[in-house]
Parts: C-alpha cells; sequence; structure tokens
C-alpha cells in the first residue's frame, strides 16, 4: 500500500480523504451555498448598509398569493397588492372539500340514527378543520392586502396607515423555508424606510411574478429595486450592528 496521496487528486483532495472528517467536510461542501456574497455598496445608498437583510416575515407560500394592480379613479391612480387567483383557488378547495365532505357525514349520520344506530361523533369534526383551515387563508390572504395611493402619499395594509415619503427602497430578499413534507423558497418585497425600518408588502414562492411586481411598484413610486435574491447574505448583514450602522454613517457622510 503506498503511503502517498493519490497523486490523481488535487493535494487538498488527497489531505481530506486521509480523515474521515475531512472526507464529511468534503460531502458537505457539495451543499454549501455558492452564490456570490452580496456587497450592498452596489446599491449606492447609505440605508442600505444599516438596513437588516434577514428575512422579514419568517415561514410564506410556496405559491403567488398577491399580485400588483394599477387602478385609475378620478381622485388619482392607486396600485393594490389584491390576492390572486391561485390563493382563492386554494382556499376554496379546502372549504369545498369540508363541506361535501360535512355533507357526507350528516347524510350517513341521518340514515344511522333512522336506523337505531349511534351517531358518528368526533367524525363530523374533520369536515370542520377542513372549512377552518380554508376560511382562515382565506381571512389571511385578504389581511395581507396592500393599497399604495399617490394621491394621499400612503401605504395602506388592513387599519395601518403609513407615509410614503420616507419609503427611500424596495428590497427582494428569499428565504428557504422548511416543512414536514416539503421545503421550498419564499421570497419576501419590503419597502425600506429612511430610518431602516421595513414593512412587508408580500411574501410568497413565485420568483418571476414577485420580480414582475416589484418592476411595477418601483416604476409607481420611483423608487429603486434593491435585489438581493441571487445573492449569499454576508452574516454580518442578517442583522443591524453598531459597527454597520457607524460605517454607512462615516462612508456617506464623507461623500457629501
Amino acid at each position: 500500500m503506498s503511503l502517498w496521496p493519490n497523486p490523481g487528486l488535487p493535494v487538498s483532495m488527497a489531505r481530506a480523504e486521509e480523515t474521515p472528517m475531512g472526507l464529511l467536510q468534503s460531502l458537505m461542501s457539495v451543499f454549501e451555498d455558492k452564490r456570490e456574497l452580496l456587497d450592498v455598496t452596489r446599491f449606492d445608498h447609505p440605508v442600505a448598509l444599516q438596513v437588516s437583510w434577514a428575512p422579514l416575515v419568517r415561514g410564506g407560500s410556496n405559491f403567488c398569493t398577491h399580485r400588483a394592480q394599477i387602478r385609475n379613479s378620478l381622485s388619482g391612480s392607486e396600485l393594490v397588492f389584491k390576492t390572486s387567483l391561485g390563493a382563492y383557488a386554494f382556499c376554496i378547495l379546502f372549504m369545498a372539500v369540508g363541506v361535501i365532505a360535512l355533507a357526507a357525514v350528516v347524510g350517513v349520520s341521518v340514515f344511522e340514527s333512522a336506523a337505531g344506530a349511534p351517531g358518528i361523533g368526533l367524525f363530523a369534526l374533520m369536515p370542520c378543520v377542513f372549512l377552518a383551515i380554508g376560511g382562515l387563508a382565506l381571512w389571511s390572504f385578504r389581511r395581507k392586502e396592500a393599497r399604495f395611493e399617490q394621491y394621499t402619499g400612503q401605504f395602506i395594509q388592513g387599519a395601518t396607515k403609513h407615509s410614503l415619503r420616507d419609503v427611500e427602497a424596495i428590497q427582494l430578499i428569499r428565504e428557504y423555508v422548511r416543512g414536514d413534507k416539503s421545503s421550498y423558497y419564499s421570497y419576501e418585497l419590503n419597502l425600506v424606510r429612511r430610518d431602516g425600518s421595513r414593512l412587508n408588502v408580500t411574501d410568497h414562492g413565485s420568483l418571476r411574478l414577485i420580480r414582475e411586481d416589484a418592476g411595477v411598484l418601483a416604476r409607481y413610486l420611483n423608487r429603486p429595486v434593491w435585489d438581493a435574491i441571487d445573492y449569499r447574505i454576508p452574516d454580518q448583514l442578517l442583522g443591524i450592528d453598531s459597527k454597520t450602522d457607524a460605517l454607512a454613517r462615516n462612508l456617506f457622510t464623507n461623500r457629501g
């Protein structure tokens, strides 16, 4: 047996094979995120160095839940993010299954009661679960709908209103969502404000559609899109710390 590494392999791989730990590290490297690191200075804005690039809303769906639409009226135009047809279909499917199952349960219960058999009891709960899931999902999607009004300069989502004057950019980031049965990427569209805080507009699993809607919103608000989806986020950008904040102030103050 030769005591020297395999001459046909690079030195680094040959050394990695010498120990089980090295072999494990070589195998794990296959799953590493090899995307280019995000350099926020490319956005040429001080707030880009202050804002967090971590997901703002945890979780998300694996399909498109909201789409941007521009509506014109006598008072002026507005851009709305409305619940998508796919989201409605998802909710209606669950509720339809619940209604059909509930009708079947009631029919069987009536038949068995007439025959003197005991009622079906807890079986009636399953249709109610489907109805509840569909109803809650629909309520959640509708509650997330948003409206941008140029004539009032406001961003309205549910019962909350925010001024659009301090919105500096539109942020696009992604999150890997791990589920019990499946895993997927969900993409966030956030408003970045002057103080570095963020407001989530929508969060869903269609990369193409969320980029399209970000472009529509950017043109409507005349604000840039900071798209970080194709980049790996450095650890120091996943939250705000004093050093990053100080760097942002010094870097862009010295420019003036």
